[in-house]
């Protein structure tokens, strides 16, 4: 497991982060942005049960004590329960920057963006975090060298949060634009067919 403290990012402070989802998405992202220093809080349906902290700092709470404490909200629950919980929550994210990492399968628009449009009309909405396994999250590193991630903001305001969590998985943060989620849709499905030689697959955009 790659030493995510080395990539903490202190020049943007993010307050609280609250990771909706302890899956594997959820899990890694969240003890990820603990062991690079950020406050985190994860969003639990059985917080008493989750054993999502590991061995880092953060918290498990309730959903609606981790959106009242996130200043910024990953959203990283399963397609089929987005909808709910923007239903259930989608008033508390009023003015919160919340990361869209879902893919709502089978397809063929995976982003939220239109849900958030309805549900959470308020929320600075982003994309990021969807377009690569869980186990790049755990391991950024191939021989040695970092991988890249792509992602979007509707507000050019939020891009260094963005880079910021990107920075704290260990991943080299790449901008899709502003207001493009359906480029990180099209990420995942080019990344697949190269996951069918193994999970641990990601990819480096190079610089001259």
């Amino acid at each position: 497991m790659s030493d995510t403290s080395a990539y903490s990012d202190t020049s943007t402070d993010l307050g609280t982060i609250a990771v909706i989802g302890t899956g594997n998405i959820g899990g890694s992202l969240g003890r990820a942005f603990a062991r690079a220093g950020h406050a985190v809080v994860f969003g639990s349906r059985s917080p008493a049960e989750s054993g999502a902290s590991g061995d880092t700092t953060a918290k498990v709470a309730t959903l609606a004590e981790a959106v009242a404490a996130g200043d910024v909200v990953v959203l990283a629950v399963p397609a089929d329960g987005v909808e709910a919980f923007l239903r259930e929550h989608g008033a508390a994210l009023a003015g919160k920057l919340v990361v869209d990492a879902t893919n709502r399968f089978p397809g063929p628009v995976l982003n939220s963006s239109e849900l958030f449009a309805e549900l959470a009309p308020t929320a600075r909405y982003a994309r990021a975090f969807n377009s690569q396994t869980w186990e790049t999250y755990v391991d950024p590193l191939w021989d040695g060298v970092r991988g890249s991630l792509f992602y979007t903001v509707s507000d050019e305001a939020d891009a260094p949060a963005l880079e910021a969590l990107v920075t704290a998985v260990g991943l080299i943060p790449v901008s899709a634009g502003t207001g493009r989620p359906d480029l990180l849709d099209a990420a995942i499905f080019l990344l697949f067919p190269s996951m069918q030689k193994g999970r641990h697959t990601g990819l480096r955009v190079l610089h001259d």
